[in-house]
């Protein structure tokens, strides 16, 4: 049975997905790798980033997967990849991640791990991916509605 507080990240962590899938449905496949200002990555960049953040910190970190991240080029790669492919490879990896939170031990969430050059616990590391997530999905429904005029409410 997983720990409760695994269970908890768990269930918040699948809601603020959710989100996030919903207001990229609302972007537009022409405007998916648009940069609309300097400091503002696209949609589809901000889905790349966030699913790095998910793979090194939950997946690599917690589940001893063998991951890669080149975290700029999540900002500035502009992939051939359709809207639908972005979106599976994003739930795919929350999936995964769910799966690692979910098998987690009280041993697993109290040690200390390194994380681009920081120490944090297995709680620390899901609290962090989790609140990650969360921050740019806020700004992704923000940014959804403004530009767009997406009629996004949960």
């Amino acid at each position: 049975m997983p720990h409760p507080f695994c269970t908890a990240i768990s269930k918040h962590l699948e809601a603020i997905a959710q989100r996030l899938s919903s207001c990229l449905h609302s972007v537009d496949e022409e405007k998916l790798w648009s940069d609309f200002a300097q400091n503002l990555s696209s949609p589809g960049n901000l889905v790349l980033h966030l699913t790095g953040n998910l793979n090194q910190y939950v997946l690599k970190t917690l589940g001893n997967k063998t991951f890669y991240r080149e975290r700029s080029k999540e900002f500035s790669a502009k992939p051939d990849t359709s809207k639908e492919k972005l979106l599976e490879m994003f739930e795919a990896t929350v999936r995964e991640c769910i799966a690692v939170i979910d098998s987690l031990s009280d041993e697993q969430l109290s040690r200390t791990y390194k994380v681009q050059g920081f120490e944090y616990t297995g709680y620390e590391v899901l609290i962090h991916a989790t609140e990650h997530l969360s921050h740019h999905t806020g700004q992704f429904v923000w940014f959804c509605k403004y530009l767009f005029n997406s009629d996004i409410d949960f």
